[in-house]
């Protein structure tokens, strides 16, 4: 009975959506100073009728019903604008100037809880980096926009390839999406945050904490949600687009990259594309060897509107690298050359949304996609040994000339999603999602073999190539079901949202034997003396409940407090169980018997919001029941770590960031955060946990016609440091940033971005640099220029 009623509501959404009259609203967002259009804006009236401002700060929503209604428009940077609006036929020419906010009141749209909201009213610990911000910042990697962030840091694996920590947390503890499709693949050096178009990015939404009721296993420690630029609709036929460049003396790299978009009433399409080379960093203390790239992307998406209330998105995503280099990792020799000769990600992906099903069911999105990353490596370790002779054994002189691990990971994404509206104060979100990881992996070493005579003349030499497995070829799927319910109470007092969840995960391995085959001056052996199965057929599944409690309560119109619970859960990842890494040096070996991390959190916090000054603050504790971790031993004589569960561990500490408007157009801006790692089951410290650390700057404008931004980053000694790792001197460098307000040329407009990181060239190295091996110098100063044009 139920399924039926179901069926026949939507049925007459749908024929209501197809036959009812169609009015369309449509205005102009402008700066009130400027009077420049601003585009990026939030149009919201409710959930079903809402809109961006493209490039010219239009704005175009469609098919709403007669009626009045209150609006409010949001931007980083301004300040909120609310009113009412009343629609009795179409409007073309609602136009609304926005105030500029040296404040960032945090009165714009997220989409974190898989609903779009005001972050101001999240009872979670959320961050929001806009386009804007990225557009100001001489970037080499993902991690370089978001790791001055009050509880983020970054995690360094080389200067393409980063990761980030957030709260102590990281690699498996993070779950990762752009565009809601998670990025899968290894997340040992594996750069999986190198591989988007930094210029293609709309805004990057931050949860710090646990969000698995939301995203399900992995989000133990956060997500990162990166949405890329998205086309608007126009009343008319319309292109615009921008185009930059940009040049860092610290690398000499070339950035150059452009935007196109287009479309009309019923279409809209973007084109993006990129390209970079970069040289070795320079460090105080000289060059950083194997530290270079190039890399060049290409994105397209369309938006068609088939019938009324109706969307149809089509996205691609292209990616690609080519000798990216490794400078530095704990699993390659101190002398060794490596690089990625090749790096590729490929995602296409196709949603299909109906709005305005009844007033109480007001939206039903399904989304699938698909991603390839094929990931290469080439290590040339330059390693010789001599290995002595014995009776009738001759000395020989075995050279390992290169290893070349690589893998292809292919992962699909299906999400299915209603919007119901219980109550003008009740928003329901209930879905499924699947997800699934593929991986066929490779290792190949190069040896040539030469056999000496008394003198030490050659006499005989082998060319042999061993065939071997990093990891069995391997599957991750999950199957979960959600749902999130925000409530409104208390006459907008209290903001109440709760979530549960429960996931199905399976995984399989093939069996494996190492080696695999040997090549012998060119003849193929499958059975080659010494085989062995090193992972049999594993089948495993894991189940799980996740759950989160929410609370934001306002004391007053500007103090706001928070309380944040969360039991999450994470199943251990193929790379975790599988792993056999052996690339010359230290040898890292999986464990399929790993148990799921089980984790419950707690965080209160304090949210200060004045005309001239903002106060968020966040004190937090995790606790957490079979933590993966790696602990040092011995394989086959040789230095190696062994994945394993450590027991119990906790994770606490606060995060505090504050601006403050002192005089005219001066802003002080401070960021800290602090972070405590224990391992209770052994009584030592956590790995990997960041030093306290923060940023303090001033924000001024000057004369009306540029910005200037002047800032320290400041990081403390670390000396709270696991067995193995080396403790961390604390430092501080300085940087300055000069941007242009927009210079307007008819039809064009023209910024210009300048500025020197690390300006008095200070040499220091990165507490989570250190740990992942010899990476133990940040860049020296860096001078950079960049010039974007929008027309």
């Amino acid at each position: 009975m139920k399924l039926r009623n179901l069926t026949l509501l939507l049925i007459i959404g749908l024929l209501q959506s197809l036959f009812s009259q169609s009015i369309d609203f449509q205005g102009k967002v402008t700066d009130s100073k400027t009077n420049q259009p601003i585009s990026g804006a939030f149009v919201f009236i409710n959930y079903s009728y809402s809109a961006y401002t493209n490039n010219h700060g239009l704005f175009l929503i469609q098919d709403i019903p007669q009626g009045k209604y209150e609006i409010k428009i949001s931007h980083l940077g301004y300040k909120l604008y609310s009113g009412e609006v009343t629609i009795e036929s179409s409007l073309k020419d609602f136009n609304i100037t926005l105030e500029s906010s040296l404040i960032e009141l945090d009165e714009v749209i997220v989409s974190t809880s898989k609903t779009e909201d005001y972050i101001k009213n999240s009872p979670y610990s959320e961050l929001l980096i806009s386009a804007k911000e990225i557009e100001s910042k001489p970037l080499q990697s993902f991690a370089d926009i978001v790791k001055n962030q009050p509880g983020v840091s970054l995690l360094r694996d080389g200067v393409w390839g980063t990761e980030i920590s957030i709260r102590g947390l990281n690699r498996e503890n993070i779950v990762t999406l752009i565009d809601g499709s998670r990025i899968l693949t290894a997340t040992d050096i594996a750069a999986r945050l190198s591989m988007v178009n930094l210029n293609d990015i709309e805004r990057i939404e931050i949860i710090k904490g646990a969000s698995s009721s939301i995203y399900g296993s992995g989000a133990t420690g956060g997500i990162v949600n990166i949405i890329t630029k998205s086309p608007s609709l126009y009343n008319t036929f319309s292109i615009n687009g921008n185009v930059s460049a940009q040049y860092n003396s610290v690398n000499n790299l070339s950035s150059f990259n452009g935007l196109l978009y287009s479309g009309g009433s019923f279409w809209a399409s973007k084109f993006a594309g990129s390209y970079r080379k970069a040289d070795n960093i320079q460090t105080p203390l000289g060059e950083l060897k194997n530290s270079q790239f190039e890399d060049y992307s290409f994105t397209g998406s369309l938006n068609v509107l088939p019938v009324t209330n109706q969307k149809l998105s089509v996205d691609y995503q292209l990616f690609k690298a080519n000798d990216v280099g490794i400078p530095g990792a704990s699993v390659f020799p101190n002398n060794a050359d490596v690089r990625y000769p090749f790096e590729k990600r490929e995602l296409i992906s196709a949603g299909y949304e109906i709005q305005n099903i009844s007033k109480m069911f007001y939206k039903l999105s399904a989304k699938y996609s698909y991603q390839f990353i094929a990931r290469d490596v080439e290590n040339i370790p330059h390693t010789v040994q001599m290995v002595p002779g014995s009776g009738s054994t001759p000395t020989r002189r075995v050279s390992v000339l290169k290893i070349t691990p690589g893998a292809d990971h292919k992962s699909n994404n299906i999400l299915l999603q209603g919007n119901l509206l219980l109550a003008d104060w009740n928003n329901l979100i209930i879905g499924m999602d699947y997800w699934d990881r593929k991986y066929e992996g490779h290792r190949e070493k190069y040896q040539k073999i030469e056999v000496l005579d008394s003198t030490g003349q050659v006499v005989n030499t082998t060319n042999k190539v061993i065939g071997e497995k990093p990891l069995p070829n391997s599957t991750y799927s999950s199957l979960g079901v959600f749902a999130q319910d925000g409530m409104n109470l208390l006459k907008d007092k209290l903001d109440l949202n709760l979530g549960v969840r429960y996931d199905y995960i399976n995984i399989t391995g093939e069996k494996t034997f190492n080696p695999e085959y040997e090549i012998v001056n060119g003849n193929l052996n499958n059975n080659p003396t010494g085989q062995q199965i090193i992972w049999n057929d594993v089948k495993s599944n894991n189940s799980s409940f996740s759950s989160n409690l929410g609370l934001k309560y306002s004391l007053s119109p500007m103090i706001n407090i928070t309380f944040g619970f969360a039991y999450s859960f994470r199943s251990p990842s193929l790379e975790e169980r599988f792993q056999f890494i052996d690339q010359g040096s230290l040898v890292r070996i999986g464990n399929p018997n790993l148990k799921p991390e089980e984790g419950k959190s707690a965080d209160f916090g304090f949210r200060l919001y004045a005309d001239n000054l903002k106060i968020i603050t966040s004190i937090y504790y995790n606790y957490f029941n079979n933590l993966v971790s790696e602990v040092r031993g011995t394989f086959e004589g040789r230095n190696a770590t062994f994945k394993t569960n450590i027991g119990e561990a906790r994770i606490y500490g606060f995060d505090l960031s504050s601006e403050y408007n002192f005089i005219n157009d001066y802003v002080f801006y401070t960021a800290f955060a602090y972070t405590k790692g224990d391992d209770v089951t052994s009584g030592g410290n956590l790995p990997e946990i960041p030093p306290l650390n923060g940023t303090v700057g001033i924000k001024f404008n000057l004369f009306d016609f540029a910005n200037a931004d002047v800032s320290s980053t400041l990081f403390a000694e670390q000396g709270d440091v696991a067995s193995g790792e080396l403790k961390t001197p604390g430092y501080a460098i300085f940087n300055f940033v000069l941007f242009s307000m927009p210079i307007d040329f008819t039809s064009v407009k023209i910024k210009v971005f300048a500025g020197v990181e690390n300006l008095f060239d200070k040499s220091y190295r990165n507490h989570l640099s250190t740990t992942r091996g010899n990476l133990t110098i940040e860049p020296g100063r860096n001078i950079f220029t960049k010039l974007t044009m929008e027309f």
